[in-house]
């Protein structure tokens, strides 16, 4: 069946459930995609927490009465260890702030989509171009979002001291809300506007990955096939994927600009090179950081990078794992269709990841918005949503053992047709 004569069809897997009609009536149009939103407010909860978070819980418990106190039952050994042991015990209720992102992206978010379910078929009647202003302004709005977080949390770890541990699950909270940041660069740098596509290198200088503009043109007119690093294999680990798709990606990027500038007679130490601005740019925003708040600060900013990275190839590693366009007579690859990418509906990451799960839809139109994006189900389909794929990812036997069996049974199904 062709691509565009696909439609969304009610079933059991897509109807919703009364949570998932109700969210959608309460958050209307745009309004539905406004959660995304809490990924760079609980960063900044992450980043106050790391400082701050063992006095909001001792604020908080001198406002419970003693006698609410007095029914927990563990209430007098933790007291009785708060006093032996008060900086340790600070240090770990800093920690547990810090990792407030984190635990909203793994936790809270996986947790959210079990309760709330699938999209119901009328969330997608705003699908339509008639408000696409206020979709893209939701989308502005995470990019300066994000860009506060970021510098406010550098700004704190280069101002105020932070332990050692929440400092690390600073980083990873950060990381976590980089996550957030592809995907809204992803969506950015899929539009035609020039003012788009700035923003989406705006993000991505902040986690040194700018050539990911043109690596991931690269992704769509390949995917599927060996030629694509992003595309992951039947087997293969997530270990094995992700230093393969980083280089790759950047391989590709190169080669793109290269060829650009040989086309155009473009000298290569020229400002017309973008690979100098894919360089120099997140190089003189490190440097600006370490000037204004020292190494420490520098550090923050490389590893929460380093953290983003590793979730955007973790998503991709799932979004195409076992899937392989089939070669035709003439030699070339058979045209991408909704058969080529894994397939999700669930609601709550839906609307906090701009339908990034409709991501059969979206290679089979890569300049469709995300809110005109369409639940396929007849494409192949996840059992569970991209937060909880990524973490069985981490386990790769555990992966293998849930992936393999529907990639080989879908691939059998889509060849027989």
């Amino acid at each position: 069946m062709e691509a565009e004569t696909l439609r969304t069809v009610p079933t059991s897997k897509t109807a919703g459930n009364a949570l998932g009609r109700l969210y959608v009536a309460l958050l209307p149009g745009p309004l539905k995609y406004s959660p995304s939103l809490l990924f760079p407010i609980t960063a900044m909860l992450s980043t106050f927490g790391a400082v701050y978070g063992h006095k909001w819980l001792l604020l908080g418990l001198q406002i419970i009465p003693q006698q609410v106190l007095a029914w927990i039952p563990v209430s007098q050994f933790l007291g009785s260890l708060y006093a032996a042991h008060p900086i340790s015990c600070n240090m770990l209720i800093d920690t547990a702030f810090s990792l407030a992102a984190a635990l909203f992206a793994f936790v809270i978010l996986p947790a959210g989509d079990l309760i709330i379910g699938q999209e119901p078929p009328e969330a997608d009647t705003d699908g339509t171009m008639e408000n696409e202003g206020a979709y893209r302004a939701v989308l502005y709005t995470c990019v300066a979002a994000h860009w506060v977080t970021l510098l406010t949390a550098v700004a704190v770890v280069g101002s105020i001291h932070i332990s050692p541990l929440p400092l690390i699950g600073l980083a990873f909270s950060l990381g976590c809300e980089g996550g957030l940041l592809f995907t809204v660069a992803h969506e950015l740098l899929h539009s035609q506007r020039p003012l788009d596509k700035a923003l989406s290198n705006l993000l991505l200088c902040s986690v040194g990955y700018m050539h990911w503009t043109y690596s991931h043109l690269a992704h769509h007119r390949n995917v599927a096939t060996q030629r694509d690093p992003a595309s992951a294999r039947l087997g293969e680990s997530l270990y094995t994927f992700m230093p393969r798709s980083v280089v790759g990606n950047l391989r590709d990027g190169i080669v793109m600009e290269l060829e650009r500038l040989r086309v155009r007679k473009l000298p290569f130490l020229s400002l017309h090179n973008r690979m100098l601005w894919w360089v120099g740019t997140p190089a003189g925003l490190l440097v600006a950081v370490g000037a204004l708040w020292g190494p420490l600060a520098v550090g923050l900013g490389i590893v929460q990078a380093l953290m983003a990275i590793f979730i955007l190839e973790d998503v991709n590693y799932i979004e195409h794992y076992g899937l392989q366009r089939a070669l035709t007579r003439s030699g070339r690859y058979e045209k991408t269709t909704v058969k080529h990418s894994w397939n999700g509906n669930w609601l709550l990451t839906n609307s906090i990841v701009f339908r990034l799960q409709r991501h059969s839809d979206h290679h089979a139109h890569a300049s469709r918005p995300y809110q005109a994006l369409r639940n396929i189900p007849e494409a192949p389909q996840l059992p569970a949503s991209y937060p909880i794929m990524m973490i069985l990812a981490l386990c790769p036997p555990l992966f293998s053992r849930i992936m393999d069996p529907r990639a080989i049974a879908y691939s059998k199904q889509a060849t027989t047709k």
